[in-house]
């Protein structure tokens, strides 16, 4: 009988112990709730943010002076940038994120809207450099401006918004990053637009030393003048998933995506009709690139080298589940690797066309090409489906057929073919 007293005395005292840890927990969760600030942003609205009756319309002063954590709820309309950063004149004039800031457009701009009426398509929410006369010439430098030392992680983050109208072709650092330029900075972007955007390097994003999130956004019709027109990623291993890079150009190369010693995550992304005057139309990977690029479609790109996507410099991609369709080159209408070796592992090549090289064109590269189909693809000169020129892939259990020009031409070439 003492046995069991003791026994359900103890039992009690454990069972008091955890519900207290409980109750703990949820007073900590709702303290958390609680602090928790919700801030609201109109067009035109002089308010102090705390309510939509007394929105504010000035988006950065609600990032800087409501403290974190923090949600900014921002009404469709049109915001420009009201703080000058990393210089002084208009177009220093930026937005900046912050740690612990989440910034939500897509509200409707009329009434007291809550958050299942949020809807970033049908209420566009626009955050431009336009602040000049009409024309992108005195446009802002950036339209986010993100520099070293602001250190920004995942918890600032940006959702559903229309961000263009940049122009970075000032001086240092100013010619990188229209649309967005993160340095040592990795936020989280997730539906968002970036529309016609500009920059010496990097139209719609440029990434230097960073690694942001990048999901289900669309990069489009935005221009670099030398490199990287939809995105610039130097030394930066963003993660970029359901995405769209459609109608970006690149004077030089990379017209969708430009990759410099950068090994970002790029799954379940659509690159569609972009272009460059000399290489990689679709994406464009240089010295020592590791990208993994999975379940991804390379459609209607085209340049000089690298219709697709061109590997340049001791790149070495991991290219999965992927479709080449439809891209356009001198030399390799789909893929062109000089000094590469990717992994192109369950890829279809199909109606890719090129002087020479189709589908692909390897030059002093050994990729391996595995379990692929390269059908349909056509080059005016040699190796419709592949060109190799003085390199060793090695080709497993591919299938090639119809492809105009031939199905492998090897110039000084040693390719492995093997079927199982």
């Amino acid at each position: 009988m003492v046995f069991t007293r003791v026994s359900i005395s103890f039992l009690a005292v454990v069972l008091m112990f955890v519900f207290g840890i409980a109750l703990v927990a949820i007073l900590a969760n709702a303290t958390t709730a609680q602090a928790q600030t919700t801030r609201y942003v109109k067009e035109g609205s002089t308010g102090d943010g705390t309510s939509w009756a007394t929105a504010s319309g000035d988006l950065q002063a609600m990032i800087d002076n409501t403290g974190t954590p923090c949600q900014i709820w921002v009404a469709s309309g049109t915001y420009t940038p009201s703080y000058e950063v990393g210089g002084t004149g208009d177009r220093y004039r930026t937005f900046q994120m912050e740690n612990g800031v989440a910034i939500y457009g897509g509200f409707p701009n009329t009434g007291s809207p809550t958050w299942v009426e949020r809807d970033s398509a049908t209420n566009v929410t626009v955050l431009s450099g336009e602040i000049g006369n009409p024309g992108i010439e005195d446009n802002c430098y950036h339209v986010f401006y993100h520099p070293d030392g602001l250190n920004l992680d995942n918890t600032a983050i940006l959702d559903g918004f229309m961000v263009t109208g940049a122009n970075a072709n000032g001086s240092y650092p100013h010619y990188y990053g229209g649309g967005m330029y993160n340095d040592n900075s990795s936020p989280a972007v997730t539906n968002c637009t970036f529309d016609g955007n500009w920059a010496d390097y990097g139209g719609g994003m440029c990434n230097w030393n960073s690694s942001p999130e990048v999901t289900n956004c669309t990069f489009y019709g935005n221009s670099a003048n030398y490199n990287g027109g939809g995105m610039y990623n130097y030394s930066s291993s963003p993660e970029v998933t359901n995405c769209t890079f459609s109608g970006n150009s690149a004077t030089w190369v990379g017209g969708g995506m430009y990759n410099y010693n950068s090994s970002p995550e790029v799954t379940n992304c659509t690159c569609e009709g972009n272009s460059a005057t000399w290489d990689g139309g679709g994406m464009y990977n240089y010295d020592y690139s590791s990208p993994a690029v999975t379940g991804c479609t390379f459609g209607s790109n085209s340049a000089y080298f690298g219709g697709g996507m061109y590997n340049y410099d001791y790149s070495s991609p991991t290219v999965t589940n992927c479709t080449f369709e439809g891209n356009s080159a001198d030399y390799g209408g789909g893929m062109y690797n000089y000094n590469s070796s990717p992994a192109v592992t369950n890829c279809t090549f199909s109606g890719n066309s090129a002087d020479d090289g189709g589908g692909t064109y390897n030059r002093s590269s050994s990729p391996e090409v595995t379990n692929c189909t390269f059908s349909g693809n056509s080059a005016d000169d040699e190796g419709g489906g592949m060109y190799n020129y003085s390199s060793s892939p090695e080709v497993t259990n591919c299938i090639l057929w119809g492809d105009t020009g031939g199905a492998i031409y090897n110039n000084n070439s040693s390719p492995v073919v093997t079927y199982s």
